[in-house]
């Protein structure tokens, strides 16, 4: 995965930007794994529009997931979100 680009940080940025997202983030991230159905349990959201956020996370790198049977499940990439972490640190931090 590496260095993120500021592109990509920036993509990151607009995503978490999302209340949904980073509520379906967040809520993964307390998690080792995740179930779609108990993630749609605790959300205000329809089923399509949490699966569209799930594909931005996922496209992005935030979290992955598996299948088994029907079921999905998802996690989050943490060495992705340390990487953006990074990025922004260092552009915090850079001198004028």
């Amino acid at each position: 995965m590496g260095k993120i680009t500021e592109n990509e940080a920036a993509q990151i940025g607009k995503a978490l930007g999302d209340p949904n997202r980073l509520a379906i983030y967040s809520q993964i991230a307390h998690h080792d794994e995740l179930f779609c159905g108990e993630m749609h349990a605790k959300q205000r959201i329809t089923l399509p529009t949490l699966s569209h956020h799930l594909k931005v996370l996922t496209d992005l790198g935030l979290i992955t997931h598996r299948k088994e049977g029907l079921n999905v499940y998802y996690r989050v990439v943490p060495e992705r979100f340390n990487e953006y972490v990074k990025f922004l640190t260092r552009i915090g931090t850079r001198s004028s």
